[in-house]
Parts: structure tokens; sequence; C-alpha cells
């Protein structure tokens, strides 16, 4: 039976055995099952719930009733069980219980040969589950347990610990103050590490690391020197950690540092006190960072600034602000103020009107502002649009109002009004040109200014008064009509008019009608062959008012 154990155990030790059991890890049933971590056992070890009733866990020995009555010879039995082929044992926890006039002992080795004892208890106390932790050699492979005595001996809770370590050469570095745009400060840690492959990380961007991983498995106690380095590419107090962690273990290096910005000053020599709307002013204040001057204005309505020129856009008063606000590398400037009292411009115009003709309203008359550099309208000042004005020269006012009035003054502005004659036209038509002595015709000629017209002949054959031709001769006459114009009107062309002129008897009075005297008195008086006659609504009478038939 013996020889058949030891075949086993040099045929398990011959093995590349890969790891059995995860570091950290208690034992279960199932790995107290397993043959290649148990690697041999006597007769009375199991892995099922102990006699003494506390759990699943690997029970040593038997229970052997030794009374003075009854005797019984007590057991001496053994478990050897491989650890994980890979990594570093560092400790052994274990709880056990049980065990009367006889001793425990947990051995450590390293080829399942030389045992080297780690833990061994003496005595008749029967311990309730005491919890056991001790160090192992790192190059320990395997694990013996052993007891003695008259009743069994649970272990419960195995759990085999890797050794890992992980320290830093501090915790804390602070980097103190520095100004924006000054190189990357640097401080070197040295971490010592032992079995272990860790991440470095860092908790705020303007700290970090040279390296992003240190550490290798199955080493003790190496060293890794890295460099953390602080940026001073913005501005404030910054704070984080360095953290080193893996596999469960982790050192944190708090860092620290203040970065701050230079300070700049704003510079602006210029008076502006007062200006018209026209104007375009160009600002001329600078930081002495270099950096671009921004400028406000109190009222946008007023004016406000575009790429450092002033844009007016109507009088009043604005306040002007240059500011610089700073940026990643310089604090902002103190902003500066300065008013602007804008008055509005003269317009620069020049007015003039074309001629009117008599008889034209003065609304009729066509205003030109000459210059046409400020947009606006003109009117006419101190007289009333529908004058007619007499034919001649004139002195007139007229008003300019600028389509921008913020901008623009009002402005009163002389023009030279010219008003030329009329052309007026005569005309005779229809006329009638047989006349009989004593016969009154009504002349027919018409002149279109309505002026009273002048008639001439040359022989006394007729006389004209009033447009009424009145033949008194017999004979041939030729009238001449015209007008020669006055101070509105052009003088006409001449229009003449032949008569034949004929004999005729006394006109004799009917009696049988005769005008009132008032009738009379606004009746149109001619002399006919000698004798005064009357025309009264077309009909003749004579100069005692009564009816002529025949006339």
């Amino acid at each position: 039976m013996k020889k058949i154990v030891s075949l086993y155990i040099l045929l398990v030790c011959s093995l590349s055995i890969s790891a059995q059991l995860a570091w950290d890890t208690e034992f279960s049933k199932d790995d107290y099952n397993n043959a290649m971590t148990v690697i041999s056992k006597t007769e009375n070890v199991s892995f099922s719930n102990p006699t003494l009733g506390i759990g699943g866990g690997l029970k040593i020995g038997k229970i052997v009733i030794s009374l003075p009555i009854i005797g019984g010879d007590p057991y001496q039995d053994e478990c050897v069980i491989a650890l994980p082929q890979i990594g570093l044992a560092d400790s052994l926890s274990f709880a056990w219980q049980g065990g009367s006039n006889g001793s425990l002992s947990v051995y450590q080795s390293i080829d399942h040969n030389n045992w080297s004892l780690v833990y061994t208890h003496e005595g008749n106390t029967i311990s309730t589950d005491t919890e056991v932790k001790v160090g192992l050699s790192t190059t320990t492979r395997y694990l013996k347990f052993y007891a003695t005595g008259h009743t069994a001996v649970a272990f419960r809770k195995i759990k085999v610990t890797e050794l890992k370590r992980l320290s830093a050469s501090t915790d804390e570095w602070p980097f103190g103050l520095g100004m924006v745009d000054d190189p990357i400060k640097t401080k070197n840690v040295t971490v010592t590490w032992t079995n272990i492959i860790a991440e470095v990380s860092s908790t705020d961007p303007h700290f970090s690391a040279t390296v992003s991983q240190l550490g290798q498995k199955n080493l003790i106690d190496q060293t890794t020197t890295f460099t953390i380095q602080y940026s001073h590419a913005e501005a404030g107090q910054h704070s984080g950690e360095i953290i080193i962690a893996g596999e469960g273990r982790e050192v944190r290096i708090a860092v620290s540092g203040e970065t701050k910005k230079y300070d700049q000053t704003l510079t602006w020599n210029q008076t502006l006190g007062e200006c018209i709307a026209t104007d375009q002013i160009a600002l001329n204040a600078f930081a002495s960072s270099g950096l671009e001057v921004i400028y406000k204005t109190s009222d946008t309505t007023i004016a406000k600034v575009e790429e450092g020129i002033v844009r007016i856009r109507r009088s009043g008063t604005v306040t002007l602000t240059a500011t610089q606000p700073g940026n990643y590398k310089y604090n902002a400037a103190t902003y500066i103020e300065k008013t602007l009292i804008i008055h509005k411009a003269e317009p620069n115009v020049i007015a003039s009107v074309e001629d009117l003709t008599y008889g034209q309203r003065l609304s009729e008359a066509i205003l030109h502002e000459n210059n046409g550099l400020v947009p606006g309208t003109l009117t006419w000042l101190d007289i009333d649009v529908n004058t007619i004005l007499d034919a001649g020269d004139y002195d007139l006012q007229v008003l300019f109002t600028p389509a921008d009035t913020g901008i623009y003054k009002l402005r009163t502005l002389s023009v030279s009004l010219r008003v030329n004659k009329a052309v007026q036209t005569i005309l005779w038509e229809n006329q009638e040109t047989e006349l009989t002595v004593g016969y009154s015709v009504e002349s027919t000629a018409t002149l279109s200014s309505g002026l009273p017209i002048t008639y001439a002949y040359t022989a006394c054959l007729l006389s004209i008064e009033d447009g009424m031709i009145m033949p008194e001769n017999e004979g041939e006459v030729t009238v001449v009509a015209y007008h020669p114009g006055n101070h509105n009107y052009l003088p006409t062309t001449v229009i003449m008019q032949h008569f034949h002129i004929q004999g005729s008897q006394q006109p004799i009075a009917t009696g049988t009608e005769q005008l009132t005297p008032e009738q009379q008195n606004a009746a149109r008086k001619f002399l006919h062959a000698g004798e005064m006659y009357l025309n009264y609504g077309g009909r003749t009478y004579d100069a005692k008012g009564l009816l002529i038939k025949d006339f």
C-alpha cells in the first residue's frame, strides 16, 4: 500500500501542474475531491461534513474511544495538497476544531520532500473553530495537514494568499506655483512592487505619469521609477491623485499645484469728447498682452463698434467701453470708459427749382436737390403751395428734411424761381361778315386768356364795343383782332376779318315791350346812325328802352 502511494506522489510531482486553485480562494469540496489538488492522504481523511458538524471541510483522523474500561490506540493521519504552480505564496489561513490527547500540525514544502513546520498545536483542549493565519515561504508549492489523538480534527476555511506588495516612495507631492506656459514640471517617484502588474492613471488631466503600467509576476521587491508631470497649460488650482492599482493592491499619490495667469494692462490714449454724426472714428486702445481689444457701447441705437470703428446711427450721448477679457494666459485687464457726444451733421445740399409758367400753382414746381449726397425731401416755406405767382423772378425759401433725421439737421435753403409769361391764343371763327347798317352782331373772336380782345380797323364804317360789332355806314372794311400781351401773357398773333356793310332803314320801336329803369342801367349802350341804342339780353332797344323791331 505504501509503495502505491509513493508512486502516485512521484507521478504527480513530475507533472507540470497548472494552477489548481485561484489565489485567495477558499478550498471547496470539489477541490478536496480533485486528485490534482489532493496529492496524498491516509485512510481516515475525508472531505465531507466532519463529525463535529462544522460545514464542509477537511477532516483528519477518527474518533477513538479511550476510556479506562475500554482502551484504544490514538490515530495518526495526514493529507497533502498541492498549491498553484505559478505565483508566490504569502500566507495560509484556516480554522480548526476538535482534537484531544494529541496534536495538529501544518507543514510546507517546495518539492513535496523537505517539509518545514509552519503551525502546530499540542494538548487536550478541543477548540471551537479556532482561526489561524501563518506565513508561508514564497516558494511553497505543497501543504501537509497532520493530526494525532483520539478525536478527529476538522480543518475549515483553508485559504492560501499570494504574495503581492505595492508601495511608493511618497504619498503626496505638491508641485507649488507656476505661470501659464511655464515648462512642464516633473517629480520622480519610485514604486516598489512584488509579484504584481499595476495600471498607472491620473484623476486630474493636468497631471500625468510617464508610464501607464508597471510590475511583473513572480518577482519580489522590484522597483520602478517614473516621472509625474504637471502641465501649466491652464490656470487655476489643481489637485488630484496618481493611482497605481492592480490585483487588489492600490497606491495613491496626492498631487497638487497652482498655475497663474499673467496680468495685462489696457491703454487708451485717445480724446473723444464730441463729434458729428457723419464722422467715422477709429478707436486705438491696445493691451500690453497684444490681445485684441473689445469695444462696447452703452446704447447700440446711437452707435456701435465694428472692427474698431465707431459706426454712428444717430445723434446722442454714448459711453464707449474698451475691454480685454483675457485668455488662457492673461487675466482680464481693467476696462476703460470714454463718453462720446454726437451732434447732428449739417447736410451738404443745394436746391434748385424748374421754371413755372404763369397759371401753374406752386405745388407744380419741380424741386431738385442738386448735390444728391444726402437723401431727403424739399418743401416750400412760408408760402401756400396753391399760390399762382405772377410772371417774374422770385427768391423763395425751401426746407430740406433729411431721410435720416437722427444723423442730419433740417436745413433752410434759398431757391430762385422764374415764372414765365403764359402763351395766349386768339381764334375768330364762324363770324357773320355780311352786315346791315343799324343791325349789331356779336363778335365770335375768343382769347384763351380771357382778357378783353383789342380790335383795330381803318374805315369808320363800324364800331366795336364790349364784343358787339355795330355797322354804321355802307362799305367794305377789314377788322384786326389781337392782344398785345401784359405782365403775365405774351402777345397773340393778329387775326383779320373782312366785313361787307349794306344800308338799311331807320329801326322802328314797336312800343310793345319796354325795359325797366334798372334794366336800362344794366343794358349795353351803343350808337347807330347817330342815335343811341341799348342792347339787353341779346335784343335791341331804343334810348327810351322800347324794343326795336327788325333791328
